[in-house]
């Protein structure tokens, strides 16, 4: 397999958009973890009054605003490579919030699940170093 070699300035957008949206997705659970305690079982039945509450949450909206940086970075980075081999990249920020979600916020990991992101894992590889590069993409 031949592969692709990213620039380092690309990888960098490229891990920054990951990481964003990692932490976008923790800080918006974490928020809606503490708006179930703080309102028991959250029912949909007044939409605008629940879509107060939630948008109220300094978590979620840290997450929503980590998500704007987030697509910030992506779109500088699609500017740069194909779609087809930016987009499994964003495995590895699925795989990073399943470890950080056990971590920071308790979530159980069954073997299943591990196994799951190692099969990914493995997939992303395949993926990104299966890519051809054409003289299109060099000029990017």
């Amino acid at each position: 397999m031949r592969g692709i070699k990213l620039k380092p300035m690309l990888f960098v957008n490229l891990a920054i958009s990951i990481i964003m949206g990692v932490f976008a997705q923790l800080f918006m659970k974490y928020g809606m973890n503490g708006l179930k305690k703080a309102t028991g079982k959250i029912a949909f039945t007044d939409i605008f009054h629940i879509l107060f509450v939630i948008f109220s949450d300094k978590f979620v909206l840290a997450g929503i605003v980590l998500y704007l940086i987030s697509m910030f970075f992506w779109i500088k980075v699609l500017s740069k490579i194909d779609l087809s081999i930016a987009y499994p990249f964003i495995s590895v920020g699925v795989i990073l919030t399943v470890i950080l979600a056990a971590v920071m916020l308790g979530e159980s990991i069954p073997f299943s699940r591990w196994a799951g992101i190692f099969i990914t894992l493995g997939g992303v590889y395949i993926i990104v170093f299966s890519h051809e590069e054409t003289s299109e993409n060099l000029k990017k």
